[in-house]
């Protein structure tokens, strides 16, 4: 088999080969040459979106941000695999705009080769999309590629707001009053409620309708995004705090440091306006700027309020069956009461992300974060030593 694998190599790899393969200290995990024959992971940065030009736009800003941050350190060697809007895949040198549109685009077909030939160690999600966040995971399943972070099937059911909340009430955690519509029905709730398309990330479609607004105009924007809407109750203006768990190499989870958007009653919920500067077409092109409404982390919580907080993530985290880490949109009332709203379960790794953020409040850098998750990931797969879902680890 080696040598039906060699005949995909370059003569000078082919030499080096043997050499790599003697000096791997990790048994079943793929290695890349660097240097005098010494090898490094491989980790794959899977990122784009098949399904729209704004998730590919979110998607390569996190996803380079990332890999720019991932490359200054030496521990692996980090691949970009990029997913584009006609379907067709790329493996750019980074993550440049010259860069990706110099690199070769190819069908799936010959990516799974490319794949497989680079056999990467673990895999790093950077897609945001419905399918990028479920199918395109499982794909890594398939293929053997462990994950850092959570697997297709917590996926999709954290994208699903109606499921996910009655899955994490189920286990005694608050959420607020809701009931989902569809097409030509008129809700029951009166106003007010947040309309939210029931499957969609960022913000996007939602409406808060208050007492004498139109409820039409705010279901035909939710229904433009999925053919499920959510209605919530809107819960008045408290505080608007973001709380994540990180699981701990014992499997206990520990809660970082809070993290506060401060809103007003002129603006009190956070939409697709307060995260992402996007172009004339609509395509993200950068963060918003954090003085658009203001946040802080570490977040002024007292130990009331901190203990509710880890409860409702702590109980949110095994509810989903997360794995790694978990993050919570949280609402807490003015009575000082929180209420779960969504789980955002992917972190990209780029310095700006949410948990880097709250772990570096905690005393752990980017690189600490990543470099725990992501030797996790291939411990996962050398734990397993080949029998697991999907294709058999190649001898």
């Amino acid at each position: 088999r080696l040598k039906i694998r060699l005949q995909f190599c370059s003569p000078a790899r082919q030499a080096a080969y043997p050499r790599a393969m003697a000096a791997s200290s990790l048994p079943g995990v793929a290695r890349a040459l660097v240097g005098d024959g010494a090898s490094k992971p491989v980790v794959l940065h899977l990122c784009g979106s098949a399904a729209s030009d704004f998730y590919e736009g979110v998607s390569t800003i996190y996803a380079t941000q990332c890999m720019e941050e991932a490359v200054k350190q030496d521990t692996y060697t980090n691949v970009a695999c990029k997913v584009h809007a006609d379907g067709l895949w790329s493996f750019p040198s980074e993550l440049s705009k010259e860069a990706m549109e110099a690199a070769e685009k190819m069908s799936i077909d010959k990516a799974v080769f490319k794949i497989k030939e680079l056999s990467p160690a673990a895999a790093v999600p950077h897609m945001f999309c419905l399918p990028g966040m479920t199918t395109y995971r499982a794909f890594c399943d398939i293929l053997n590629i462990p994950l850092v972070g959570n697997p297709a099937d917590v996926m999709a059911l954290s994208t699903n707001k109606w499921q996910s909340r009655a899955v994490v009430e189920s286990f005694g955690v608050k959420v607020p009053e809701a009931e989902i519509v569809y097409q030509g029905d008129v809700p029951k709730m009166q106003p007010p409620f947040l309309a939210k398309p029931c499957n969609e990330d960022n913000s996007q479609g939602i409406t808060l309708v208050r007492e004498g607004e139109d409820v039409q105009s705010a279901l035909d924007r939710a229904f433009k995004f999925d053919h499920e809407v959510l209605i919530e109750r809107y819960i008045p203006l408290g505080r608007e705090i973001r709380v994540a768990v990180l699981e701990q190499a014992d499997g206990s989870l520990e809660m970082l440091p809070g993290l506060e958007y401060f809103l007003s009653e002129d603006d009190p919920i956070r939409t697709e306006q307060h995260k992402l500067v996007t172009n004339d077409d609509g395509v993200p092109v950068g963060f918003r700027s954090f003085a658009t409404g203001g946040r802080k982390c570490p977040a002024d919580i007292d130990d009331v309020l901190a203990a509710k907080l880890k409860d409702l993530a702590v109980r949110s985290h095994k509810a989903l069956g997360c794995k790694d880490y978990s993050l919570y949109d949280v609402r807490v009332d003015p009575q000082g009461e929180p209420y779960f709203i969504e789980a955002c379960l992917y972190c990209s790794f780029a310095p700006k992300s949410v948990i880097v953020t709250m772990a570096l409040q905690a005393g752990q850098d980017q690189k600490s974060v990543y470099e725990m998750l992501v030797n996790r990931a291939i411990s996962r797969k050398e734990a397993l030593s080949g029998s697991k879902l999907g294709m058999k680890r190649q001898k």
